[in-house]
């Protein structure tokens, strides 16, 4: 899945699917201050947000970003209705 980068505004940068438009990123000014934040959609509340920290400068805070969704493509995620094992949950 190909993902980029869309500059909104100068404090404002967002993480999309290039395939769809879905926002799944964003980099962050703190209220015109060096500290840059990072969020993703939280996998738990699809209307909720998960900061992933505060950084020093907008690079940072875009890795961060972008390590997130590369460690997520190498994980193997089971619902609560998955099991991995015949015979699990039962």
């Amino acid at each position: 899945m190909k993902r980029q980068w869309r500059l909104a505004d100068s404090n404002n940068h967002y993480y999309h699917r290039v395939d769809n438009g879905l926002v799944i990123g964003h980099a962050f000014n703190y209220a015109h201050t060096i500290v840059w934040g990072a969020k993703v959609p939280s996998p738990l509340n699809r209307n909720e947000d998960m900061i992933l920290g505060r950084y020093v400068e907008l690079e940072f805070a875009k890795k961060a970003v972008e390590e997130y969704w590369d460690e997520k493509d190498r994980t193997l995620e089971v619902t609560a209705h998955e099991h991995l094992l015949p015979g699990y949950g039962s």
